[in-house]
């Protein structure tokens, strides 16, 4: 069992509680991932069975990130509200009757409802880790959060690497709606865990009295949340997102127009596997890393120069650029899902993350398109890349403009809360 201590104010008071805590949100973050990252493997066999169009093949793997684009704002709210702790539990709980519908009811309507649904649940349990991460560990937020963004990558490489040969083995070559559903047997077993071991986390208000707080720390936390726009981190989130996901969507189709499909697989094999190492890498050093500017910076330079070289060099070449631009995408998410947790406190975490990751998930969405679009107007296949560039841009001036960290924000605001709170 975890120690709990007081129900309104939980800290970690031995090492074996607080690493159960680390792998419950360890495995949050993988099973918000893979039910996702499952539908790609069997998108072919779904699209022939279903007879959808291209264009509504399109949607379907572009829905999900406008969902959660559109999900986190609200659920920003809903989880200040109502806590972190309850928010994960109706997210997890949203995502498996999402991913257990749409494998019962093999049809296109419920398969795109269903998806929306589950992208909705995903939307609110990610929303509120963020928040958990400065009630329960306020001096290691970059860390938990690391933490939580390994998870997640996890759950991307299990969700697209397992799917199909486990439909294959288990189900059959075609059976697309089991191999769907069977990613709710750990979605449920997530659910239960969470409701059985996560440590209290109630609802904070949005400014918290200062009862015990020094006048000078209440002042400092509350000038850094003034000077940081949910904007500035929206945009660092969504420039390392429409990178990622802008690559792996035209990889396939740019090859084929240069004719250049060999290249195809080890490409985005390239662009997939240099996350992990590299989400790993930073959980040991990504509480040294939170909230500073240069690591960013750093990381937006890297992909837009390897998407030029990309582009301007041979096709051979591609799995050196895919490594460096999907080692480059993974740092900027892991250090950037912390920037709410540690430029915000209180309720006003969870809205901040909402915000953010809202502007975020509808850029992922926006992005591919526009290239899309560009590639068809000018008969480029060059173009389909522009929004990249253009993400990694925003991505280095957003990075500019984020705030300096204040040195005293993690024990201020701890303070801050738990004088609230008792």
């Amino acid at each position: 069992m975890l120690a709990q201590g007081k129900a309104v104010g939980w800290r970690a008071t031995t090492v074996s509680a607080a690493i159960g805590v680390f792998a419950l949100i360890l495995l949050v973050g993988v099973n918000l991932r893979t039910p996702l990252l499952s539908v790609p493997p069997v998108l072919a066999i779904i699209r022939a069975n279903l007879g959808l169009s291209y264009s509504a093949t399109g949607l379907l793997t572009a829905l999900p990130s406008l969902m959660m684009g559109l999900g986190a704002w609200p659920a920003g709210r809903v989880a200040g509200r109502i806590g972190g702790r309850l928010s994960v539990t109706l997210g997890l709980a949203l995502a498996t009757l999402g991913t257990v519908a749409r494998g019962v009811w093999p049809n296109t309507i419920a398969l795109y409802v269903c998806t929306a649904a589950l992208a909705v649940g995903i939307a609110l349990a990610q929303t509120s880790i963020p928040t958990l991460a400065r009630q329960w560990f306020p001096a290691r937020i970059g860390f938990v959060s690391a933490i939580f963004t390994d998870g997640l990558t996890l759950g991307e490489t299990l969700g697209a690497s397992a799917t199909a040969p486990l439909m294959r083995q288990w189900f059959g070559p075609n059976a697309w709606p089991a191999a769907l559903l069977m990613w709710a047997i750990p979605l449920t077993a997530m659910l239960l865990l969470w409701l059985w071991l996560a440590p209290p986390a109630p609802a904070l208000p949005t400014m918290p009295r200062s009862v015990t707080t020094p006048h000078a720390a209440s002042s400092a936390s509350a000038r850094s949340e003034r000077s940081v726009s949910p904007w500035v981190i929206g945009a660092i989130m969504g420039g390392g997102s429409v990178v990622y996901f802008g690559m792996n969507g035209w990889v396939a189709p740019y090859n084929e127009a240069l004719r250049a499909n060999a290249m195809t697989p080890l490409a985005l094999f390239a662009i997939n596997a240099a996350q992990l190492p590299v989400c790993i890498g930073l959980t040991l050093v990504a509480q040294r890393l939170a909230g500073k500017r240069w690591p960013f910076i750093v990381a937006g330079s890297i992909a837009g120069a390897s998407v030029v070289g990309w582009l301007v060099t041979p096709p051979t070449l591609e799995p050196l650029w895919g490594t460096l631009i999907g080692g480059s995408a993974a740092a900027v998410f892991t250090l950037a899902i912390a920037l709410p947790a540690i430029f915000a406190h209180g309720a006003r975490v969870a809205r901040l993350t909402g915000a953010s990751l809202g502007i975020s998930y509808t850029a992922t969405f926006v992005g591919p398109y526009v290239g899309g679009v560009l590639w068809d107007w000018f008969h480029l296949p060059w173009l389909a890349f522009a929004p990249v560039l253009v993400a990694s841009v925003a991505l280095l001036v957003a990075a500019l403009l984020l705030p300096k960290r204040p040195a005293d924000a993690s024990d201020s605001d701890s303070a801050a809360t738990l004088a609230t709170l008792e």
